[in-house]
């Protein structure tokens, strides 16, 4: 009997623990499987081909949000060539309404297994795993090694302890952990193979916060000093002072937060049965921010349910105004199985990703602005590449979510989209602040800011003054040094000479030093 386990990324540098876990389990047991990993950037026929050369006796597939199209096109194909084939299917997007042979609903492990070896139905209802250390680890070093350029999936910890509406880890029951003693171990094993990005996979990192500072405690005390990055997702309302205090001290780039906000609307909060303390949330997300270690990322969601355009920029406002180095604006997802998906009397998208089209609460035209907001807000807020520039602009609408607003009308009017490039952000922002001289000296600033350059691009340059010329000439050139002029400095109301420094690249913000090195005159 030959298994083989495919597994389908959403990306190449992406990794897939679901089938490193499930293959490992397996092969504690005495059952030999095969694995192969693709992503849906892939040809075809090429995954295809794959499989039928491999030609298994029974074929594995997870099933996500992110690869459910795929797979769907992907099964009957096999079907067509493989008629022997059996098909066991796996994950949150793997639902009655798909070709398979057998279903598992929940973790897969221990059912497989006692599918593989005693049978079963069709549809198998897997319960939790009790202990999770009774799990061999997957993090082994022919793993390791073939993923070292890759972001690494880490799970210590399944289940969720919240029960948001609209969430499919509402339907977990509690949470359970993997031993510190375990935890530790494997973080040992990444990190001195290479690994560069670790992300913890838990719904909430944080849900258990002694568990969470103790961790929190173990990688600064091992790995302060190695060239590694940890990401979490928490829930900011749920720091306890241990673990500020640690993440504190914590050098710049060890550790990336994400910290879903979803909504500040009161009313939709109690609507999706979401908990959620916004004054220990903003209290706890400013000190981190404002500490300038840690890569803090947050996350909205347009579309819940009692949540207007008017509360939705409200929401938007409140946390733009925190300066994250990363505010997502996503879209309510309708996922099979949530009691929001059975509920909620709204419009949506019929396959993947089945986001909102349009609700009592928020009609298609407001929803179609969101989405032009949330293209000016990637491009331009999370690229990081325009921070004086936007506090600059700012000042000129009576809102954050109103220069957004303006911004992505300006970027529609001029086709600027999904696939525009980086120096038609700049010319068209050029264009978007025209209204002031300051505009293109701050755009200017911020390129070269941002950039490993000898010079800004053509539309952005200006004509150095005779005395800088001099200054240029009289001083001794650097690889990593870049001296430039500007008629306008960023928060200042004159100009002067600034002094890049390409060999300090911030971890953070991943942008480079710089000074004020002479200011210009009154």
């Amino acid at each position: 009997m030959s298994i083989l386990y495919l597994g389908i990324s959403s990306k190449y540098i992406h990794t897939m623990p679901a089938g490193w876990f499930i293959a490992e389990f397996l092969k504690r047991k005495g059952i030999e499987i095969k694995e192969v990993y693709r992503n849906v950037n892939e040809n075809f026929d090429s995954v295809l081909n794959g499989v039928i050369k491999a030609n298994p006796d029974i074929l594995l597939l997870s099933v996500y949000i992110f690869n459910v199209e795929f797979i769907k096109k992907l099964i009957p194909e096999i079907r067509k060539r493989l008629k022997n084939c059996k098909i066991i299917i796996g994950g949150p997007e793997a639902h009655s309404d798909m070709d398979f042979d057998h279903m598992i609903v929940g973790e897969g492990e221990e059912a497989l297994y006692e599918l593989l070896v005693k049978g079963g139905e069709r549809i198998i209802y897997a319960a939790p795993i009790k202990d999770l250390d009774a799990l061999p680890s997957p993090y082994t070093p022919q793993r390791l090694e073939q993923c070292k350029n890759k972001l690494l999936y880490y799970e210590a910890s399944r289940g969720c302890p919240f029960h948001c509406s609209y969430c499919m880890a509402s339907l977990s029951r509690g949470v359970r952990y993997f031993s510190l003693d375990r935890v530790k171990s494997d973080l040992k094993a990444i990190v001195s193979s290479g690994i560069k990005i670790i992300k913890f996979t838990d719904r909430t990192f944080n849900a258990n916060a002694e568990r969470a500072a103790l961790i929190f405690d173990f990688i600064y005390e091992n790995f302060k000093d190695a060239e590694v990055c940890f990401h979490f997702e928490v829930a900011g309302d749920l720091f306890d002072d241990r673990a500020l205090k640690t993440l504190e001290k914590m050098p710049k780039g060890l550790i990336q937060i994400e910290a879903g906000v979803q909504t500040l609307n009161p009313n939709t909060l109690k609507s999706i049965d979401r908990v959620f303390d916004k004054d220990k949330f903003m209290s706890a997300i400013k000190k981190i921010i404002s500490w300038g270690n840690i890569h803090t990322h947050l996350d909205l969601i347009a579309g819940l349910p009692q949540d207007s355009l008017e509360t939705f920029s409200r929401s938007f406002n409140e946390v733009y105004e925190l300066k994250p180095h990363n505010l997502q604006l996503g879209f309510l997802k309708f996922l099979k199985g949530t009691r929001l998906y059975n509920t909620y009397k709204a419009s949506f998208q019929k396959t993947a990703p089945y986001e909102i089209i349009d609700s009592p609460h928020m009609s298609g035209e407001d929803l179609a602005l969101l989405k032009r907001v949330e293209f000016a807000l990637q491009r331009v807020y999370n690229s990081g590449r325009f921070p004086h520039t936007l506090e600059y602009l700012s000042a000129f609408y009576p809102s954050p979510f109103e220069l957004y607003k303006a911004m992505s009308d300006f970027f529609a009017c001029k086709n600027i989209t999904k696939g525009a490039y980086e120096e038609q952000i700049y010319q068209s922002l050029l264009e978007f602040g025209g209204f002031s001289p300051k505009i293109k000296e701050l755009l200017r600033f911020d390129y070269l800011l941002t950039h490993k350059t000898n010079s800004a691009p053509k539309f952005l340059r200006k004509d150095y003054s005779k005395e800088f010329k001099r200054f240029l000439n009289a001083t001794k050139a650097s690889a990593h040094i870049l001296y430039a002029e500007f008629d306008h400095i960023p928060n200042a109301e004159k100009g002067g000479t600034a002094l890049f420094d390409y060999s300090r690249l911030e971890p953070v913000t991943k942008r480079y030093r710089y000074e004020i090195i002479k200011q210009g005159a009154e």
